[in-house]
């Protein structure tokens, strides 16, 4: 059941990834790459469909989940230099961080928003049910790895080391901030990983840094800060998710009304029709189905499904306007016009117009009775004592007050007059357009 020999793999960000010395660990993890389910990461990509705009974003779930496994393994190691390879403790934490995204469907988190999923429940969906192979394998390993595993996506989990899969300081965060600034090039997207994580430490609540590693964690998190304004809420990312969003609605509605759209048995049909798949069928679906499910639709006798089908298998995305909230009077009269579009649109044209919200928090401090793991940031000074990074940082305390809401207009080229109408002054700059 186990692979007869571990592997080296390259990875553009970590360089060597190896499991060659490590036994049946080495083994295991091999062969839970190898599994059917894992190896359908290759056809996920990490970023949805910000390739549209940063043209070297083409890397994939499976790169991304390599990667956080393997800083997953330096973190555990450097915080236990000498705890034996196949140690209980540590098996179940990196095959956690190994396995954390495998729930994950095409386009990622923008398919989730269109049919309601969660790829967390997925995740644990595919390491629990016996069926699959990556239980097989978890269970001949030991029969209670897969259980162990899968406590790592419940939030009743509070042992220290699921900070090093899920927290503020994770290898989720530090493998996805690396790779996603260097394949889309933006390279205010960087930090000093190797520093924070020569100084990692641990306590019962999870994870904490010495001091020294101060400075390049305020950096990290003001990486995040600009990859989510300049990648993950770019508008022309944004616009291209609400429209894969609007088609899908498009082909629903049309299948409600009897029109041929696709077949109800397929698998992408059955999730139109609101079936949760089980385990083994939602391996099934990949990007490569979706996009030749999405090159058929824009040959639709329906001109508004084959309309957003076609412009995006060919890049020809909705205009998007950003609109600054100024006050609570500026918001109300925003809504008024927003209100205003929407009265004036016919019934087609309310899927060629959407407000996209976008919000994030870059960084969320400590609160009294927080649950620690997970939670804060926390520095252990030269002293022995330990704070929340924010109570010394004003960098970091004024990104935990640094929330931010983006508001936008997206909507489709034919609509600009009306979209002149209802702003007299004629729709904002908003910067020149990066292609």
């Amino acid at each position: 059941m186990l692979s007869n020999k571990a592997k080296v793999f390259r990875d553009p960000v970590h360089d060597i990834i190896s499991y060659e010395r490590e036994g049946d660990f080495g083994r295991l993890m091999v062969s839970l790459i190898d599994t059917p389910e894992f190896q359908r990461l290759r056809f996920v990509r990490q970023l949805g469909l910000a390739s549209l705009v940063f043209h070297g974003a083409e890397h994939s779930r499976f790169a991304h989940s390599m990667g956080v496994a393997h800083l997953a393994r330096r973190i555990f190691d450097q915080l236990h230099p000498d705890t034996p390879h196949d140690d209980p403790v540590r098996v179940a934490t990196i095959a956690a961080a190994l396995l954390h995204d495998i729930g994950h469907g095409p386009f990622s988190h923008a398919m989730e928003r269109v049919f309601g999923m969660s790829h967390e429940s997925y995740s644990y969906a595919l390491i629990a049910d016996p069926s699959t192979r990556l239980h097989q394998v978890l269970s001949f390993y030991d029969p209670d790895l897969p259980l162990r595993v899968a406590g790592y996506f419940e939030s009743a989990t509070h042992h220290y080391t699921k900070a090093i899969v899920s927290s503020q300081m994770d290898a989720d965060r530090f493998d996805y901030l690396s790779r996603d600034s260097l394949m889309t090039g933006v390279e205010v997207g960087r930090y000093d990983l190797e520093r924070i994580l020569l100084m990692l430490g641990h306590d019962e609540h999870g994870l904490l840094a010495d001091v020294r590693a101060y400075e390049a964690i305020e950096g990290y998190l003001i990486a995040r800060y600009h990859m989510y304004r300049l990648v993950y809420f770019h508008k022309a990312v944004r616009a291209a998710e609400v429209m894969l969003q609007l088609m899908f609605e498009r082909a629903k509605d049309l299948m409600n009304k009897g029109v041929a759209v696709i077949s109800a048995d397929s698998l992408l049909g059955r999730l139109m029709c609101g079936e949760r798949l089980p385990a083994a069928d939602y391996c099934q679906l990949s990007e490569i189905d979706s996009w030749a499910q999405i090159r058929s639709w824009s040959r639709h006798p329906d001109p508004i499904l084959a309309d957003l089908a076609g412009s995006l298998f060919e890049r020809r995305l909705f205009r998007s306007l950003e609109q600054t909230i100024e006050s609570p009077d500026h918001q109300r009269e925003i809504e008024r016009l927003e209100e205003l579009v929407r009265e004036r649109l016919t019934p087609e044209q309310r899927y060629l117009f959407v407000v996209d919200v976008a919000q994030d928090q870059p960084y969320k401090p400590y609160w009294p009775g927080q649950t620690l793991v997970g939670g804060a940031i926390r520095i252990r000074d030269r002293q022995g004592t330990l704070f929340a990074i924010e109570q010394r940082s004003p960098i970091v305390e004024t990104l935990a007050r640094a929330s931010y809401r983006l508001r936008r207009w997206c909507f489709h080229r034919q609509l600009e007059p009306l979209v002149h109408q209802v702003l007299p002054a004629g729709p904002p700059k908003t910067g020149t357009p990066i292609h």
